[in-house]
């Protein structure tokens, strides 16, 4: 008799953001397991119900949470419990020590009904050791995958220049306002086109900063954009850069990577780990240090260095990933 595997899939619906696309990918991969009866927790009004209503959600032998703030936890003490970390940012970027310890709280207790906790870094896995207990846990650090299509489109907005190109959600953790007096200091032919969801307000303070600046014709804001335009930009731009604060894996990093791009990245949190020896780190944010990097970086980059970036993508890789996530359900 085969055995139920429920996985909590919710966050597929937000494509554009990294939870989405690990989710989108992940199911992608596992959907050709047949060795156990595979469930999915979709976003749907059924499903939605079953956040204020769990026991409506189908039995299952094993259940994953595939992020830390999954609503649900299995009733049955029979269902064993793979819990997925991602990150800790919503306890380090929360400025009240109430709100901090509620949410570590809340966490504790889902790591204590986990039989196996996984986490897609190193990096999250040393910071989740040194803030909860994580003692009689199998542990396991799954890297995420790059999945980028074959096919490109060219995108309708294309800046004429050599383009830096960034993708994220723009929101004040990745630190993107950094870019622009950085880029004000490059030479003219230097336009940044930064793609991802504007609807937090930083995201208006830097259209702002922009043009006061006078900076409209050389870094662009251009919201979402689909896969086979996102591998045009990472094909066709002179280098990629990314300058966050808090990251538990990268993902985009991973994917400029994997066409060979000089990486331009923070060297915070689990950014130096996915960029590896490779890539060139921002040490510091101000302006001229980060020019300073950036035109040595350009100068020195070579087709060497982009054969080793392209080799070390080859880690990422979603099969992979998903062989690891079958294995774990297969032993529970």
């Amino acid at each position: 008799m085969k055995k139920t595997v429920l996985i909590d899939f919710q966050k597929i619906e937000h494509s554009f953001v990294g939870l989405g696309q690990f989710c989108a990918h992940l199911k992608r991969y596992i959907d050709t397991c047949s060795s156990m009866d595979l469930v999915y927790w979709m976003p749907n009004k059924w499903q939605k119900i079953a956040k204020q209503l769990p026991f409506l959600l189908p039995a299952c032998d094993v259940y994953h949470a595939t992020h830390q703030d999954s609503p649900y936890m299995p009733w049955s003490k029979k269902t064993k419990v793979v819990l997925t970390i991602h990150d800790l940012n919503a306890l380090y970027q929360h400025p009240k020590k109430s709100y901090q310890e509620k949410y570590k709280k809340l966490l504790q207790k889902k790591i204590n009904r986990a039989s196996v906790v996984t986490f897609i870094s190193e990096f999250t896995k040393s910071e989740v050791e040194k803030t909860l207990d994580l003692s009689g846990k199998r542990l396991e650090v799954i890297y995420n995958g790059i999945s980028l299509g074959e096919k490109s489109s060219r995108p309708p907005f294309i800046p004429e220049g050599k383009i830096i190109f960034s993708i994220g959600t723009v929101l004040p953790k990745k630190n993107y306002h950094v870019l622009i007096d950085f880029l004000k200091l490059l030479p003219p032919e230097y336009k940044i086109v930064l793609a991802g969801t504007t609807y937090h307000r930083y995201a208006q303070e830097m259209l702002e900063k922009i043009k006061a600046l006078g900076l409209e014709d050389r870094l662009f804001l251009i919201g979402t954009i689909n896969e086979e335009q996102k591998r045009w930009y990472y094909e066709n731009s002179c280098a990629f850069v990314f300058p966050s604060l808090f990251e538990g894996f990268g993902l985009p990093v991973a994917e400029a990577m994997s066409l060979g791009l000089p990486l331009f990245i923070s060297d915070k949190t689990s950014l130096p780990e996915i960029g590896g020896e490779d890539a060139y780190y921002f040490l510091d944010f101000a302006p001229e240090k980060m020019k300073e990097v950036f035109m040595n970086g350009m100068q020195n980059f070579n087709e060497e260095k982009k054969q080793r970036l392209i080799q070390r993508a080859k880690m990422f890789d979603w099969k992979k990933a998903s062989d690891k996530y079958i294995e774990i359900y297969q032993s529970l």
